[in-house]
């Protein structure tokens, strides 16, 4: 009996060792045919400043991809088409891994991924929060240094919901 239990006890410990956090299109579903508002607020490499840029931004959702097109309003030379695909059965998004999803009971959704990556020169590793729901979306990139445990906001892209969905 006591062996039996410690099995147990040693598989359930192992499976979820092995249990990982996934995501898939239908996690991103309420953002699909939405119209976007805000802000990107990043830290400037030169003077460590926080800036503020106004932006907009179209959300389409696909099978396998988000689709994001964002428009900087006063900068319209640096818009970007950005198509990322959900990877792995759902352990990435694009090149970041997934490490935790909660959906709460409101509905709303946070996601949060990691990547590594370089920042300012220097090997980082990239912690990217998304936060959403129908009416907000957020995605805020943090940096963390090898040898520290310490991390920093590099930028945050904060929206308001424009339009209902299509």
């Amino acid at each position: 009996m006591k062996q039996s239990i410690t099995f147990l006890c040693a598989l359930c410990f192992i499976i979820n060792i092995n249990a990982q956090v996934t995501v898939s299109t239908n996690d991103f579903k309420i953002l699909d045919n939405t119209n976007w508002e805000g802000t990107l607020t990043y830290i400037d490499y030169q003077s460590g400043k926080s800036t503020d840029v106004a932006t907009t931004m179209q959300v389409k959702i696909t099978e396998k991809t988000i689709e994001q097109n964002i428009q900087y309003v006063w900068e319209p030379d640096k818009n970007v088409m950005a198509i990322t695909k959900i990877k792995r059965n759902g352990k990435f998004i694009g090149k970041q891994k997934v490490v935790s999803k909660i959906v709460k009971e409101d509905g709303s959704v946070q996601i949060i991924t990691k990547a590594k990556g370089k920042d300012d020169g220097k090997k980082a590793t990239f912690y990217y929060t998304y936060e959403f729901d129908s009416e907000n979306y957020s995605v805020t990139k943090e940096v963390q240094f090898p040898n520290s445990d310490e991390r920093f906001m590099r930028n945050s892209y904060k929206y308001k919901i424009l339009t209902d969905k299509k």
